[in-house]
C-alpha cells in the first residue's frame, strides 16, 4: 500500500482476490442448480425471514468488510468516491450472488442478506478512510517498501500470502490441522504418520520460502518467516479453541504434522541460503508436492475436516469449510505459477546480505 509515485496495487489484488472468495463461498458447491419455483418473487420483493439471528447479521456484515477497505484503499480518490466505492462494490456483489442464489434450492437468496452485506462493505471502507487518514498506511507502506520487494509482481505474491493466511483460519486443514474423521482416519502407523509429516513439511518449505523470495535482503528471512508461521498458527489455534469439539481437540495435532513441521523448518533453514533460482525451484517443487500425500491416500484427500469435528450450531460453517479447502488445493498451484512466472520474468535484482 505505497504511497510513493508509483502506488501499490496490492488493494486492488486484495480486493479482487477476495471477491472470489465471496463467489466461491456463496455458491458452493457450484450443483443442484434449479429454476426458480412459478411464481415465486425476485428476493427482493420476498417477504423478509420472519426471524434472524445475531450472528447471522454479524457474519453478513464481518464477510462483506475486508472488501470494502481493500476497494476503498485502491487508487488515488476523495473521500466520498473511496467511500461509494466502497459500499457500491458490496451492493452489486451481494446483488449479484443474491440473485443466482435463487437458483441453489441449498441457498436463501435475501433482502436482509443484501442489506447487511452492503453495510458491512460501506463499514469497511470507512475503516479504511480510518486508516488512511491516522497515518497508519502510511507508516505500513514504509514498513513494506524496505522490507518486500517493489513492484506489482510483489504485491501480487503478498496478496497470495494474505489468502494463505486467511485460509488457517480453519483449524481442519495444514499446516496444523485435525484433518481427519477420527472414524475414518489412516491405521496409526508408520506409512499414515510419514505421510502426514510429507504434508506438512512440504508446506512449511513452500510456504517458507514463497515469503522469503519476497524480501528485499535474507536478513530479514528467519524473522519474517517465524512470524508467518507464528501467525499461522496462532490463528488456527485460536479458530481451534473455538470451533474444534473438545474432544477432538485433545489430540487436534496429530505426530505426524509436529514431525513434519520440525523437519520443514530444518530444510528451510538450509534452502534460504540457497542461490535464488535453485530457491525458486524448490519452494514450487515443495508447494506442488504438498499435494500428493493426499493422492497416495485416498481418505486423506476425500477428508474435507468433516463437520462433525466442530463444535458450531451455525450453517455457515459448511460455506466456509468448502471455501478454505479449495484454497488448501487452489494455492499451492497458483503460488507455484507464480514464482516461476516472476523467475522467467526476472522482475526482482539479487537480493543483499
Amino acid at each position: 500500500m505505497s504511497s510513493a509515485s508509483h502506488p501499490s496495487r496490492l488493494p486492488e489484488y486484495l480486493a479482487g482476490l477476495y471477491a472470489v472468495l465471496i463467489v466461491y463461498a456463496s455458491l458452493e458447491s457450484f450443483s443442484a442448480w434449479m429454476a426458480p419455483l412459478p411464481g415465486a418473487p425476485f428476493f427482493l420483493f420476498a417477504p423478509w425471514p420472519p426471524r434472524f439471528t445475531r450472528f447471522d447479521v454479524a457474519i453478513n456484515l464481518l464477510a462483506y468488510a475486508p472488501l470494502g477497505f481493500f476497494v476503498a484503499l485502491a487508487g488515488r480518490r476523495t473521500t466520498p468516491v473511496r467511500l461509494a466505492a466502497a459500499t457500491g462494490s458490496g451492493l452489486l456483489l451481494s446483488f449479484a450472488m443474491e440473485t443466482v442464489q435463487m437458483f441453489i434450492p441449498t441457498r436463501d437468496a435475501s433482502a436482509m442478506d443484501l442489506v447487511c452485506n452492503t453495510a458491512g462493505a460501506a463499514l469497511g471502507g470507512l475503516s479504511a478512510i480510518a486508516f488512511d487518514r491516522t497515518g497508519l498506511r502510511a507508516s505500513v507502506s514504509a514498513w513494506r517498501r524496505r522490507v518486500f520487494f517493489d513492484g506489482s509482481g510483489a504485491d501480487l505474491g503478498l496478496a497470495l500470502l494474505a489468502i494463505w493466511l486467511l485460509a488457517q483460519l480453519n483449524p481442519g486443514i495444514p499446516l496444523f490441522a485435525a484433518t481427519f474423521d477420527p472414524s475414518l482416519e489412516l491405521t496409526r502407523d508408520l506409512a499414515g504418520t510419514l505421510l502426514q509429516a510429507a504434508e506438512s513439511a512440504f508446506n512449511v518449505i513452500g510456504v517458507g520460502l514463497f515469503l522469503a523470495l519476497l524480501l528485499r535482503q535474507r536478513r530479514f528471512v528467519g524473522g519474517a518467516v517465524l512470524m508467518l508461521i507464528g501467525t499461522a498458527l496462532i490463528l488456527k489455534g485460536a479458530a481451534a479453541s473455538v470451533l474444534i469439539r473438545q474432544s477432538v481437540l485433545e489430540t487436534w495435532i496429530k505426530p505426524g504434522v509436529s514431525l513434519g513441521v520440525a523437519v520443514g523448518a530444518l530444510v528451510l533453514l538450509l534452502a534460504v541460503w540457497l542461490p535464488r533460482p535453485v530457491r525458486t525451484t524448490l519452494c514450487a517443487i515443495s508447494l506442488l508436492a504438498s499435494l500428493v500425500p493426499p493422492l497416495l491416500a485416498p481418505d486423506m484427500w476425500r477428508a474435507r475436516a468433516p463437520l462433525a469435528l466442530f463444535d458450531w450450531p451455525y450453517g455457515q460453517l459448511a460455506n466456509f469449510n468448502g471455501l478454505t479447502r479449495a484454497v488448501l488445493v487452489a494455492w499451492p498451484i497458483l503460488a507455484s505459477m507464480y514464482v516461476l512466472s516472476v523467475a522467467a520474468r526476472r522482475d526482482h535484482a539479487d537480493e543483499s546480505d
